[in-house]
């Protein structure tokens, strides 16, 4: 009865969310300072966001559910319970010191992009949210996880996973932290890029 309950609820907060418009649009700042080019790629069902690193490659980061993402527990209550209650999450990275530009993203994502978005940020913001998303990676006692499935070492991450803060979520919260505007809820990972310096 609990878990029947829970599911209504679930296809409730999901139809709301569609009518409400599961959209994220971008919208680039017009002109970065320093401009150099991430990009944002959609799974499908989750997102991740892809940075040039000051080493030389690209990086890439996600955010997801541990027991989902890295333990693959992956059937009906266990999805449920990862939106009704906040649960262990995880931040994932992964490092190609070889790939240089979009041509090279297929090797940073073995799950498979269904689409690229390009977008242009300022170098000086891009550093920034690097070190503050490897920074998790160099806690003490930390050790990450590597999951094959995603090319990618997951580290626990501090802000609980579920329905108010999930991969698209977090993304979205990324692109902002590079002064890229995010409007809307990409709950869905539904994305639409407008033009740098759109109407507002």
């Amino acid at each position: 009865m609990l878990l029947t309950a829970s599911l209504r609820c679930l296809a409730l907060l999901l139809a709301g969310m569609l009518l409400a418009g599961c959209a994220g649009r971008v919208i680039p700042p017009p002109t970065p300072a320093e401009p150099v080019e991430v990009y944002l790629l959609d799974h499908g069902r989750h997102a991740s966001l892809v940075l040039p690193r000051q080493q030389g490659g690209l990086v890439r980061y996600s955010y997801g559910e541990w027991a989902w993402y890295v333990e693959g527990r992956r059937h009906a209550l266990a999805a449920v319970s990862a939106l009704f209650w906040p649960t262990p999450s995880g931040l994932g990275r992964g490092v190609s010191e070889e790939a240089t530009g979009r041509a090279d993203l297929g090797r940073l994502a073995p799950e498979g992009v269904m689409r690229v978005y390009p977008l242009q940020a300022d170098a000086r913001r891009v550093m920034a949210l690097e070190r503050e998303l490897d920074a998790h990676f160099e806690r003490d006692g930390i050790e990450p996880v590597y999951s094959e499935e995603f090319g990618l070492e997951f580290v626990p991450y501090p802000r609980a996973y579920w329905f108010t803060y999930q991969s698209n979520l977090a993304v979205a919260r990324w692109l902002r932290r590079l002064g890229i505007e995010v409007r809307g809820i990409p709950w869905l990972s539904n994305w639409r890029i407008d033009a740098a310096g759109g109407q507002r």
